[in-house]
């Protein structure tokens, strides 16, 4: 079955419409459908946490069936689940930004009032300059 089918069954068991688990997630309708018939193979991790909770569905179990790669780390008194695509790559930004504030926590913290507080044509000179400077820095090595 692929993902797509299961979220219909899932959402159709909790008895809602696309469009209310559209309204409930903070995403949208179409967004949703296109899940559903299959043309968006693999869903945001953002929308699978937005729409977990409304299914009675765990986030993690939505990114196992959405195909993401699980890699648990057990820690001292705790179980870190990692998720990755199919390229490795991380999947789940709680982990990046866990990777961020360890390497520089005040550039993790700066990064963040950036989001919250800048506007957005602020933030996106903020971002051609950091793309700028990371161009700048592979063309050295």
């Amino acid at each position: 079955m692929q993902f797509g089918e299961q979220l219909n069954m899932l959402r159709r068991i909790k008895g809602i419409t696309q469009k209310e688990l559209a309204d409930l997630s903070g995403f949208s309708n179409g967004e949703i459908s296109k899940i559903e018939s299959g043309d968006r193979k693999k869903p945001s991790p953002a929308l699978l946490k937005a729409i977990a909770p409304h299914l009675d569905i765990s986030y993690e179990a939505l990114m196992k069936e959405a195909g993401y790669l699980e890699e648990m780390v057990n820690h001292k008194g705790y179980t870190e689940h990692i998720f990755m695509d199919e390229e490795g790559k991380l999947a789940d930004i709680v982990k990046k930004a866990k990777e961020m504030q360890e390497s520089d926590g005040d550039w993790a913290n700066i990064a963040y009032r950036v989001s919250r507080e800048l506007s957005r044509e602020d933030m996106d000179a903020i971002k051609a300059i950091a793309n700028s400077l990371l161009r700048k820095s592979s063309e050295k090595t």
